[in-house]
This record gives structure tokens, sequence and C-alpha cells, in this order.
């Protein structure tokens, strides 16, 4: 497919990461890891940022250990304009050596938006420093683990927040950790690592405020039937797109569906895209749009239409970062503009088997795809594959097989991870 300019695409990544584009300095922060933050309800509140180990950082003058290396070089890199506009008002949470307490790049955040997770065991030494931070609004998180002193006020109750490694407990112990933290004054629960949907409804149970992990990129439990009304029509508008088919025709399409002609005109006259006068009919909206724009705009709502649920949202987010981190690769390798939209539109559809529950094959039943597209999801082969399999060992944080395939396409990892950075900041502003 050709691809047309997105109407709410935000500045473009750029193949040069030492480059300042955009008035930004992202200066190739590969060492940093991203980890989303969900609250009750399942929306994207926030990310946990930390270091990866074992990557070569620069050395930080007056500094004393590797942890405290690692805490200024990400302090570095979130007060960096970028970051912080793509945040908007959600929350960061830091893991941070405690000697990086006192470190002016610190003053630089936000405090109501900002949580440090200190190691407990090295923090009773830096008890003035916590307590300081505490009364300027930073929330403090006590990480409860076994190398832990066991009770969060044996240090002057000074924590707001408390983080659970769900991975060390069974129902019956976490239940007593939530007991005994509530206890010592903790008002926020933290549930880390929860990666099913039951963990995410056992941790719900308990009064967890936020959570972190993969459970919302997991299958369903229950069996979805994938071509009922709603989808039945986008398929049938999806394959008419991929033919170039007449607007007139397109249009007849979307008349069959009301609401999904009333998302159409919302899309096109919304401040996304910016246009100066309303628009007020299906067939202005396709003109408008174009055959490679509306597909893009199509296949989102397979993750939506007919769907007002926070776990279809929160896979459509990660299907977005998912597809333009490729898309965004694919222009640092160079790939001609249809290239480009391909891997958008692979991107995308590389989730619908976790949408649906059922085997990827089965899920795209019924959709008429390019040969290289299909190849790419369900064969893992053909042009498009190996951007494919990085955006995947992105969300996994597998920096040796992110090495090892951008080897392949003739891209460096820093380069890999600033397209990332791009893709999660385009998300965000995309969402705002």
């Amino acid at each position: 497919m050709r691809s047309t300019a997105d109407p709410a695409t935000p500045p473009r990544p750029h193949t040069d990461p030492e480059a300042a584009a955009d008035g930004a300095s992202l200066a190739t922060p590969a060492y940093i890891t991203r980890e989303a933050l969900f609250d009750r309800a399942g929306g994207l509140v926030g990310y946990r940022l930390g270091v990866r180990p074992r990557v070569p950082l620069p050395v930080i003058p007056g500094a004393t250990d590797v942890a405290q290396i690692q805490g200024e070089a990400l302090l570095t890199t979130v007060i960096d304009l970028d970051y912080q506009q793509a945040l908007g008002d959600k929350l960061t949470l830091l893991d941070l050596h405690p000697a990086c307490l006192d470190s002016p790049l610190l003053q630089m955040l936000q405090p109501q938006r900002t949580l440090l997770s200190v190691p407990a065991a090295l923090a009773g030494a830096d008890l003035p420093r916590l307590e300081r931070l505490a009364r300027q609004g930073y929330g403090l998180v006590y990480d409860d683990t076994p190398q832990a002193d066991g009770r969060p006020e044996s240090i002057g109750g000074i924590y707001s927040h408390a983080c659970i490694d769900t991975r060390l407990h069974n129902a019956m112990s976490l239940g007593h950790s939530v007991i005994r933290l509530r206890g010592c004054g903790i008002r926020q629960l933290i549930a880390c690592h929860v990666d099913t949907p039951e963990a995410f409804e056992a941790c719900h149970r308990l009064g967890f405020q936020l959570f972190q992990g993969a459970f919302h990129a997991q299958p369903p439990t229950a069996d979805l039937r994938f071509l009922r009304a709603a989808h039945g029509v986008l398929l049938d508008l999806l394959n008419q797109v991929m033919a170039q088919a007449d607007f007139p025709v397109i249009e007849s399409v979307f008349k069959r569906d009301a609401a999904l002609s009333l998302k159409l005109l919302r899309y096109i006259n919304s401040a996304a895209v910016g246009l100066r006068q309303p628009i007020g009919s299906i067939g202005q909206a396709l003109a408008l749009l174009g055959h490679d724009q509306l597909y893009r705009w199509l296949s989102l709502l397979l993750f939506t239409h007919g769907r007002d649920d926070t776990r279809s949202r929160a896979l459509l987010k990660h299907a977005l970062v998912r597809a333009r981190l490729a898309e965004n690769l694919g222009e640092c390798a160079h790939l001609p503009t249809h290239g480009r939209g391909a891997l958008f539109i692979t991107g995308i559809l590389s989730m619908l088997d976790i949408l649906l529950g059922r085997p990827l094959d089965q899920a795209l039943e019924g959709l008429r795809l390019p040969e290289d597209i299909r190849a790419a999801l369900l064969d893992g082969r053909g042009p498009y594959a190996a951007y494919l399999e990085i955006a995947k060992a992105c969300e996994h944080l597998d920096q040796a097989r992110i090495d090892a395939l951008s080897a392949t396409l003739g891209l460096t990892p820093d380069l890999v991870n600033l397209a990332h950075i791009r893709a999660l900041i385009w998300s965000e502003a995309l969402e705002r």
C-alpha cells in the first residue's frame, strides 16, 4: 500500500540519534527501561523507568559506584523536554540509588507526578533526605522485597506507596503482605509483574491501585466471535480499501453502519486532523483521507468498534506503539513510503490474536492482505518480518535480540531505542 501523511502525526524520528532535531535532545539512551503503569480500570497512568544492567554508561564525575552512575544517567534522560511533554500528567516511577537523592536534576521534575523507589536496605541512613523529599511532595515507594527490612515504618513511616512483586507470593501470602503494609500506613499499593488477567483480578480484589505487567496483552479466557456484525462491516471496508475501490462503493458500505459513519465524521472533524471547515458527508471525508490513511484508521477500529472496555483500549495503545515503532524503523532504514505504511499495518494486525483470543491465522480470516504483510504476520518471513520482530523485542526489553536483529537491517541498537522512544511520544501525543 501507498502511505499518505498521518493527519495526527507529531514530529517524525530522524535517522541520526545524536541530532537535536525538532528541538529535542534524546541522546541515545539505550540503557533506559520503560514499563507501563495501569490503574484499576486498566487505563495507562504512567511509566516505571529504570536502567538496564550491564550496559555501558558515561562515568559521572564524583560518582562512588555503578548504582549512582545509573541513577544520574536515568535522571538526565527523564528531565529531557520530550519525555516531559510525552508524559503529560502521567506518573513517573523512578528506581534510584540513595546517593542520587541530592541531585539537582531531581528538582527539575514535578513532585506531584514523580514517585521515587529507593532500596529499603539502603534508605535507613538517608532518612533526612527522604523526609525532605516527602515534604516537597514526591511520592516515596517502599520496595517490599525479601531484602527489605519488612516494616516500612521502621525508617519513619514516610512512604506513601509500596511495590510488591507478585511473583514472590501465592494468594495467601500476597493478602498478608497487603494487610501488613496497610497497617504501616501505606496509602497506595503497586502490584508488579502482573502478567495474566487472573493475576490482575486477584490484585484488584486485594485493593491494589497501580499495576505493572503484561496482563493487558494476554488472550482473553472467553471465546470471542470475530465475524460479528461490527467486524463484518470493517472486514468488508478493509478489503474494499485494499482493492482501491471507488469511493462511492466504499461509502455504500459505510451506510450499513450508522455508528461507524458517525465515528468517521467525528474523526475527520477532530482537532487532530485540523481542517478549517467542517465536513458533513461521508463522501467528502473519504476523498480527504484517501485509501491509505483510511485503511490505517479502519485497522485501528478493529480494536474498539463495537467494544467499550478498558482491555481493548489498552491493547490498541500497545498496538499503536508497536506499529509506529515498526514504521519508524522503516524510515531509519530508508524504506520507501509504501513500505513504511505497510509496516504500520503489520504492527497493528500483529495483535489481533491477543485481542480475539484465537490463533492469528484465524483472526485474519476474511481479510485480504498483501503477501508481504501476510508472510511477516504468519510465517515470520519477507521484507517486513525483521522490523516486526525488533518491535516485539523492544516490548520485552530483549537487548540481545534487539542487537542481533538491528545488525540484519543495518541499524544500530541506539537508533532502534530512539525509534522506540519516538513511538511512545507519538502515542502519548495522539492520545491527548
